[in-house]
């Protein structure tokens, strides 16, 4: 059972620490590094807590909790995890794009389109359609 004050209002923005964990591994694979995972429990007036602590509180790695990442350059945004898994979902290049477009808001949308570009094209399988279609 969550702690009371661990889950989220808004059940579609609930997410587990094993999903978010998952998530990370993704993005990855995208040049995109999670420096630090928080739990940001619903009427805490900290900035979110660490995994750590949410488990010594009592939260399982199954439990529902809002969990929030902090990326390199993100300049502090901490998207959820459920509307990043949304964005990705596609799997699209314009996915992507939109993906760094959000994460990296001091990025000018040229930037945010090259660095997206760039992170797809150094996907093994990406770069092998590439040298495949270019041969």
């Amino acid at each position: 059972m969550v702690p009371q004050g661990f889950a989220a209002p808004n059940s579609a923005l609930n997410s587990t620490i094993n999903r978010a964990n998952a998530l990370s591994k993704k993005l990855a694979l995208l040049g995109i590094f999670v420096t630090s995972l928080e739990i940001n429990p619903v009427g805490f007036p900290s900035n979110g807590i660490t995994i750590a602590q949410a488990q010594d509180a009592g939260v399982g790695p199954d439990d529902l909790v809002h969990l929030l990442f902090e990326y390199v350059g993100g300049e502090g945004n901490q998207p959820e995890v459920a509307v990043i898994e949304q964005l990705i979902a596609p799997g699209t290049v314009s996915a992507v794009v939109a993906l760094f477009d959000g994460l990296f808001l001091t990025l000018s949308a040229v930037q945010a389109e090259s660095r997206a570009l760039t992170a797809l094209a150094n996907l093994p399988a990406v770069a092998a359609a590439l040298q495949s279609a270019l041969a």
